[in-house]
Parts: structure tokens; sequence; C-alpha cells
């Protein structure tokens, strides 16, 4: 199937990591790891994914973007655009924010980060940190400062299937467990404005990043509006969750069979089941946890079987 790269990508530890990930997709090399992200589609100098079959195998994503424009349709991004992992949450995650691309770009040499996340394995009372009541940056300085995180800091509820779209500038984090399918500009930059005082096995604090956190935070938070879109068809429910500059994300809940549009290419993660993928005639069995991308060579791939897949693109 040489219009299809198939992926074999890392996982990643983290603090917060668990078994989760890779009892869900098999990944049994890994069971006496906390992994907290496996970075499915990746062209990250800091997790690469690699083509696992066909003409290119043993290339990084990264070396056939550069070497092979023509199967990204000529994409004029300098860099692969996307980055698209699965996360484990098992502690509350930093509460942190991104910048843009100026500011990333400039200072970091690295993209900014726009992300969606769509949530699943909720436990019950897990929280979202979503902005900030600071009304000026110096207000926020000082809430900062002070580590009024009680009163600086907004939470939310969330529970399976919800969704967030988080542009560049807005504080987050997670306090809770969850599981989480994240779509992201390809970037790396975080800055963590607080970690809940949590030291590393050498009883050494993860450092902060607070000058640049504030730098980059929208001040007064503004929550982004974002309309998604469900259609059902032919049995499978498909919902648009985004369509802006950095991404269009779409989910495609299959239950019988599907035929899927690409304009450009698609950057493919099947969140879980399995089934077919049908491309240019060709066809081949496809499962959870599978990342991959359908070139520009195919104007159509057809899905089928019983699977929850997110097909994402600039």
């Amino acid at each position: 199937m040489e219009d299809v790269l198939f992926l074999k990508s890392i996982m990643v530890d983290k603090p917060y990591g668990g078994q989760k990930i890779q009892k869900r997709f098999g990944f049994t090399e890994a069971l006496d790891r906390k992994v907290g992200e496996y970075w499915a589609i990746s062209a990250h100098p800091n997790g690469m994914s690699r083509i696992a079959q066909g003409p290119y195998a043993g290339q990084t994503l990264k070396e056939v973007y550069e070497n092979h424009r023509e199967l990204f349709a000529d994409d004029p991004h300098e860099r692969f655009p996307l980055l698209i992992k699965i996360n484990e949450i098992n502690r509350p995650v930093s509460v942190q924010v991104h910048p843009d691309d100026a500011y990333a770009m400039e200072h970091e040499n690295d993209s900014g980060k726009a992300e969606l996340n769509i949530f699943f394995d909720v436990e019950p009372g897990t929280k979202l940190i979503r902005g900030h009541n600071a009304k000026t940056r110096e207000e926020l300085r000082q809430g900062i400062e002070a580590g009024d995180w009680d009163h600086l800091l907004r939470r939310i509820p969330v529970k399976d299937n919800d969704f967030t779209y988080t542009p560049p500038g807005t504080i987050h984090g997670i306090e809770g467990k969850l599981m989480m399918a994240e779509v992201q500009q390809s970037s790396d930059v975080t800055y963590r404005l607080y970690d809940y005082d949590r030291t590393d096995a050498n009883g050494k604090k993860r450092p902060l990043h607070i000058e640049q956190a504030i730098a980059v935070t929208t001040v007064p938070f503004q929550e982004p509006e974002v309309h998604p879109t469900v259609r059902h068809e032919n049995g499978n429910t498909i919902t648009r969750y985004v369509s802006v500059p950095t991404f269009t994300v779409t989910r495609y809940e299959v239950t019988n069979s599907v035929t899927v549009d690409n304009p450009t290419y698609s950057c493919v993660l099947l969140l879980s089941g399995s089934g077919t993928l049908k491309v240019n005639g060709s066809t081949e069995d496809i499962r959870a946890g599978q990342g991959m991308i359908i070139t520009a060579n195919a104007k159509t791939f057809q899905l089928s079987g019983k699977m929850d897949v997110l097909v994402s693109r600039v």
C-alpha cells in the first residue's frame, strides 16, 4: 500500500504516566514504564516517527516530508506541521501555557502550539484548569508570585468525550485522572507556571518559566468560540471539532464503512477498534493505536469495521 505511510512511533515516560497506553494498544515492550505520552504521528526532533513499511521503510517522517513533498500536496510549511499524541494522566499535570508562532520562533526556534484535546476514561471528580481570573498582566503576575492558585485559576468539570480547543496564550492543566487524544502544532514548547511543588527522585523540582508564561498569556482570558458539527451517515457518526488555520480535526465513529475525502493529505490515528483501510484499490487491516498518513496520491480512502478514528489535516 504505497499511498499510505504507516508509522512506528515513540512513547515518552512522564511523572504523571502509567500503563494504560501500553495495555490499551498492545505495546507490551513498555509495560514496565510509566508512559505519559504516545507520539503517534511526529516529525519533531524530540520524538520522531519512522516509516514502518513500504518504499520509505526505516526513514523518519521528517526525512520523507523534506525529500518527498509531493506526497504532502507540496505543503508549504518548512517543517511537518502537526504532532498527534495519546496521553495518560494519573496525577495533576503542571499548570502551563504555550506561546504563539512568533514568540516561539524568536525565543525557542520552534513552532508555537495550538492544540485540541478529546478526553476519555475520565475518573469522577477530575477537573480541567481552563484560563485565569486576572484582568491585567500585573494582576496575573501578582497572583502567580503569591501562589494564589485557588483565586487565580479557573477550574471546570470534564467527562468522557468532552473536548477543548486551546489556542496559544491559554493557561491550562488537568487535576485528576484521564486519557486524552491530542492534536497540536508540531512543537514541544511548554511554559510552566506551577508544578504542585513536586520533586524528582533526587529531590529536585522541575524548572518553572514564570517570565515567559506572563509574556505569552492572553489577558484577560477569553474562552475560544468553537462550533463543532455532527452528522450521521450510514450508521456512522462524524464529528468535525474545529477547522482553524493550524488544523482541521474530524472524528469518525465507524460502525459500517465510510469514505473520507483526502483533499491534501490526512493524519489518521485509530483511537479504538479495528477494521480495514482501502486506498486506491488496496486494502490493509488496521487496529487501535496505529498512526498513519494518507498521502496526496489518494483522493479518498475508505474505513470499514467498528472503530473510532481521528483524522487531522492542515
